[in-house]
């Protein structure tokens, strides 16, 4: 009854734990998971609970839960997985010559900002794969009042002090990245009692710096002139000390690994087809270099091919689950999204390289779908990072 008692007891603090760490988000819906209503159509951002728009032309929201115009990763505008969960919004954020009027997204916060404290503000936002533009100036207005306006149009803030009060990420920052979502970052040191959130472009299409872009291959479709971002998981926390809203938080780091490598003696009277298997090469994360420590593996693989001219091989490029993983997460990245190519590709140049005839080697990339090893350990996870050589009937 005492172990009992002990992991219950446990167990409601640990809920109390990741209730509290919820709750320091001051944005309700902050990815905008939470629906009341049919979302038909686009302009119905006011579907997902505590979100609306303060101009009468409504942003958009989109989930994977209705396909088509409004779908999730595929829309009208591109395609783009969400950053959390099954939803997203999206507004314009500029349009040539001003001739479509911009749309935003406005909620009221959990509770009050409290005087002279310090609040990290975080918004992940993508380009839309149909935008010939990308722009500098998304941002986020944090007031007292609701901002609004009971019209079609844009919302342009021409007080330098209030301009200056908009949180924006670096200013010669423009967000370009389609397939990628990027991060808007910033501290607010609120003057207290303020209780609305707006995002959006507040300032003039003079005062916005933009790159035009070439239409990407991905997605069909023509370019419309306009910057249209996808918003998603929008974060508000006090902070104690400024330096610790780390605004590189999202980043991404490589993660730790290991390169897996095993010292087997080869029975000469193994076939062939079993000592090749044992002379596979294999690789760090997110890299298709070879390291020097396989050199022994590969000079036997070519002393094979010499000694049975007859012989030719397929190279077999493999991934792990957590490079595919990071495929879906960055479709743009080319080293990415050909890495188990590239790793074959280098061990067959090798080949090459060393006398053997390029009619008797082809190189294949085959994803995460044959894994050596099902794990998620670490040490599983190098063993499925690999070339393998396999005989050609």
């Amino acid at each position: 009854m005492r172990y009992k008692l002990i992991f219950f007891l446990f167990t409601l603090f640990s809920l109390n734990s990741y209730l509290c760490q919820e709750n320091d988000n001051l944005i309700l819906n902050p990815s905008f998971e939470s629906i009341d209503g049919k979302l038909r159509k686009l302009n119905q951002i006011n579907v997902a609970n505590d979100w609306y728009s303060p101009t009468s032309l409504k942003a958009d929201l989109f989930s994977s839960s209705v396909p088509g115009d409004i779908g999730t990763p595929e829309n009208i505008y591109g395609k783009e997985f969400p950053k959390e969960g099954e939803n997203y919004a999206g507004i314009l954020a500029y349009s040539y010559n001003n001739n479509k009027p911009r749309t935003y997204l406005q909620s009221m916060l959990i509770k009050p900002l409290a005087s002279g404290l310090n609040y990290c503000l975080n918004i992940h936002v993508s380009l839309s794969d149909l935008s010939k533009y990308a722009i500098d100036n998304i941002g986020v207005h944090i007031s007292e009042e609701p901002v609004s306006l009971d019209k079609k149009g844009d919302i342009i803030f021409n007080d330098k002090a209030i301009l200056s009060a908009v949180v924006t990420n670096e200013k010669s920052k423009i967000y370009k990245s389609r397939y990628k979502w990027e991060t808007i970052c910033g501290v607010y040191q609120a003057d207290g009692k303020e209780k609305y959130i707006t995002i959006g472009n507040f300032f003039n299409n003079k005062d916005t710096e933009y790159e035009k872009l070439i239409k990407s291959d991905d997605f069909p479709g023509i370019q419309l002139p306009e910057a249209y971002y996808y918003i998603d998981n929008v974060e508000l926390v006090l902070v104690e000390d400024p330096d610790l809203c780390n605004c590189n938080k999202s980043q991404k780091k490589k993660r730790e690994s290991i390169v897996y490598h095993l010292d087997v003696q080869v029975d000469e009277k193994l076939p062939i087809d079993v000592k090749l298997k044992k002379y596979s090469i294999y690789f760090d994360v997110e890299s298709y270099t070879l390291d020097p420590m396989f050199d022994n593996n590969l000079n036997n693989v070519i002393e094979i091919l010499k000694n049975n001219p007859e012989l030719k091989l397929q190279l077999n490029g493999h991934i792990d689950n957590l490079e595919k993983q990071a495929i879906n997460d960055d479709p743009e990245n080319k080293i990415l999204k050909n890495l188990g190519n590239y790793r074959s590709k280098l061990v067959k140049d090798f080949l090459l390289k060393n006398g053997i005839s390029s009619d008797r080697i082809t190189a294949e990339d085959l994803g995460s779908d044959q894994p050596a090893s099902k794990g998620a350990s670490m040490f599983s996870m190098a063993k499925n990072r690999r070339v393998e050589f396999i005989i050609i009937k």
